[in-house]
């Protein structure tokens, strides 16, 4: 089970009025995913993010409420294969992505790291337009959300290293 934590912005574009019951912990060892929706230019993109390791995918904003829950398991099956993560680990990851909460997004590390993700998608969009492939890009960013006081961890890296970890 995992919350999707989604912005204002978001819930408002998904019908939902007022304000859910906040996230519960997550069974993913990704744990539960931020979801916001950001303009480049003329377009709008979904960010979804993960809470535990900023691994971030690129989702359609078209037809949003409808294809949500598919569109976040399948990009992050993607990335996660493009990462080079075995395959049994990637099932087990989306397996457990079932079922879906709404929440409110509240963390504010993770918003934020979120804007600076934000930021360099747009610097990127013109380098790379295919969604899999900018998400691969913007793992490889160091985020000082996820590393220590005194040193940034790198997305990827810290998804790995959760993933394939024996315990939980």
């Amino acid at each position: 089970m995992i919350a999707l934590c989604c912005s204002q912005v978001v819930r408002s574009r998904l019908g939902i009025t007022g304000r859910p019951p906040a996230a519960p912990e997550a069974t993913t060892r990704l744990g539960n995913w931020y979801v916001h929706l950001v303009r480049l230019g003329p377009r709008q993109h979904v960010l979804a993010t993960s809470e535990r390791s900023l691994l971030t995918v690129i989702l359609p904003a078209r037809e949003l409420r409808a294809t949500i829950e598919g569109n976040l398991r399948s990009a992050a099956g993607q990335l996660l294969s493009a990462l080079n993560i075995p395959m049994d680990i990637v099932n087990r990851e989306l397996a457990q992505m079932q079922p879906v909460l709404i929440a409110p997004a509240t963390n504010r590390r993770v918003l934020g790291s979120m804007n600076e993700l934000a930021f360099h998608l747009g610097v990127r969009q013109e380098q790379i337009s295919d969604p899999i492939e900018m998400a691969v890009s913007l793992s490889g960013i160091p985020m000082s959300v996820v590393g220590s006081k005194s040193r940034y961890g790198v997305p990827r890296d810290v998804a790995r290293g959760l993933l394939l970890s024996q315990g939980h």
